[in-house]
């Protein structure tokens, strides 16, 4: 599987990033995919077709440790329960264990809700707008010095929210969106930025990782009871020094699946109580919708009830990619996406400098 790394280092405006999509002084017309020049720090696989963050390692040590604990498990434990106790045993860890790396794949390789950044255009006509603006405000006058947007407000259900600017995207965020400095990038509903799955947790992925990590949390409750269960059935028939012998595979299961379910039980406890109340990690952690830090505190994306909250999250249909990853660049236009717009501003007629 191709493997490639976006180059996100900032050139200058006007440098010409694709020579060779374009084939100039080569004699080749081979066009460059956008995901290949994409400034992020996302990594691209399989031809832009799949995306993670640029930590794909924290994805394959949680990969090593679920298939070597489910191996142990398969291998030592489901074949003596399936005689002693009942062969349904290993068809419903079998079930979880193959729903937990789908889920774990899901959540690491697709987009989680990647916001495309401003065109040069849209940089500075955003600029030029917000410049017109300060000049009608007295209060806006400076000694010259540039402010760039800071937020716009807008109302929704009845509540008023600030669409912060970010300076990286050179845009205003949308509401529940976030910039993630990992990957570098802004998410739609963002929730956090995962290194266990290597990928933020956005719009797009919230489902499959919720998922993953309760079915995790379900597979090592069912591993320790069959742990206890075969440890109890060997005593039975042997004495209980003799059993723990026997089980020693089935003690390195537990003892992994306990550290596990310390923290992904607690994860999975907490993301189900986010998702009854349609809510985000960012949100809740900040406090958005907390009656003791705003007036109005009332959360105008809540459709009412838990049980409709977990429809909408859960079961409503995936949201499309905004970013054309596998589209070709154009080459008549500008591939630089991150814009310095202090450097722009002077090519803008009738540029004010407030």
């Amino acid at each position: 599987m191709a493997n490639s790394k976006v180059n996100h280092s900032p050139q200058k405006p006007g440098a010409n990033n694709n020579t060779a999509a374009m084939g100039e002084g080569q004699g080749s017309n081979k066009l460059q995919r956008k995901w290949e020049v994409y400034p992020g720090r996302n990594k691209f696989f399989c031809n832009g077709r799949i995306v993670s963050s640029p930590d794909i390692q924290g994805f394959l040590c949680c990969m090593a440790l679920i298939i070597v604990t489910g191996g142990l498990f398969f291998a030592l434990d489901c074949p003596y329960l399936a005689v002693k106790v009942h062969p349904v045993i290993p068809v419903v860890g079998g079930v979880l264990f193959i729903l937990i790396i789908g889920c774990l794949v899901q959540t690491t390789f697709i987009d989680p809700g990647i916001i495309p950044r401003a065109t040069l255009p849209e940089a500075l006509e955003t600029d030029r707008l917000y410049q017109l603006e300060c000049q009608n405000q007295e209060n806006a006058a400076n000694n010259g010095a540039y402010q760039p947007p800071r937020y716009k407000e807008v109302m929704i259900k009845g509540r008023q929210f600030k669409l912060s600017y970010c300076q990286t995207c050179q845009m205003y965020r949308p509401p529940r969106a976030s910039h993630c400095s990992r990957c570098n990038n802004c998410v739609e509903r963002f929730d956090h930025h995962c290194p266990m799955v290597s990928n933020c947790i956005g719009k797009r992925n919230y489902r499959y990782f919720y998922l993953f990590v309760t079915f995790t949390a379900l597979m090592c409750c069912y591993v320790l009871g069959c742990n206890v269960a075969v440890i109890v059935l060997r005593a039975k028939d042997t004495d209980i020094g003799e059993a723990f012998k026997k089980s020693a595979g089935s003690i390195i299961e537990g003892v992994i699946c306990l550290g596990c379910l310390a923290s992904v039980g607690g994860l999975s406890c907490y993301h189900s109580m986010l998702v009854c109340k349609e809510q985000t990690t960012n949100e809740d952690i900040k406090g958005t919708y907390n009656p003791r830090k705003f007036k109005d505190a009332s959360n105008p994306y809540s459709h009412g009830n838990f049980i409709t909250n977990c429809c909408a999250v859960l079961c409503g249909p995936r949201h499309p990619s905004l970013i054309d990853r596998r589209g070709f660049v154009d080459p008549s236009e500008d591939t630089q996406a991150i814009v310095d717009t202090a450097n722009a501003r002077g090519r803008i007629p009738g540029a004010l400098h407030v």
